[in-house]
């Protein structure tokens, strides 16, 4: 992100702790989307990820008086999201087992204005990446959300994911050897048929 955004958004953090309900709003605008659709990606649960988000900025806005200076934003939002959703769950399954993938790449999908060829290139594309990220385990799928959708960094990963940083790292790497070998698999499987 680039500086003078993560400045803006500071700014707003320590207005809002200190009571100005404009930069809760301002945050909200900001991140709803992107808590989300991070949601979407490890929960099940639309209406459950809708009310969870809600119940964060009510809880921000309740407790600000006890909310702390934090150096990101979208980090503290993100932690506390996810203990919400993990909370909330009791019991139930965190993860979505089929479909998370087609559900959090939906939004990627170029739109209707840009032409026919372009489309269905990104389509086949996206297909292909569906398939290829629905063997990675969940954790390793959040990892690598985390990491390049998000652009967290492994030492904020392993928070989210109670792990240490290290096993952030190891959750990528995996994930991403994984990724590259099944595209080498599927790329040997499609060109063969034709020699």
């Amino acid at each position: 992100m680039p500086e003078s955004n993560q400045n803006t958004e500071l700014e707003k953090w320590d207005r809002l702790r200190k009571g100005e309900a404009s930069s809760l709003a301002w945050l909200y605008d900001r991140y709803f989307k992107h808590l989300y659709n991070y949601g979407r990606k490890i929960s099940a649960d639309r209406k459950s990820l809708e009310d969870a988000i809600h119940d964060l900025f009510v809880d921000l806005w309740r407790f600000r008086q006890n909310l702390s200076a934090t150096t990101s934003v979208q980090f503290y939002l993100y932690r506390s999201l996810r203990r919400r959703l993990v909370r909330n769950a009791s019991g139930k399954d965190f993860f979505i087992e089929n479909g998370v993938v087609h559900e959090g790449l939906l939004q990627s999908v170029p739109c209707e204005e840009q032409d026919t060829i372009e489309r269905e290139t990104q389509d086949q594309r996206i297909n292909h990446l569906k398939k290829l990220l629905d063997d990675l385990s969940p954790r390793q799928y959040e990892a690598m959300i985390l990491r390049f959708y998000d652009e967290l960094s492994f030492g904020e990963i392993g928070v989210i994911l109670n792990v240490n940083e290290q096993s952030a790292r190891n959750l990528v790497q995996r994930g991403l050897a994984q990724l590259k070998q099944y595209s080498k698999l599927l790329l040997t499987w499609l060109v063969l048929p034709i020699f």
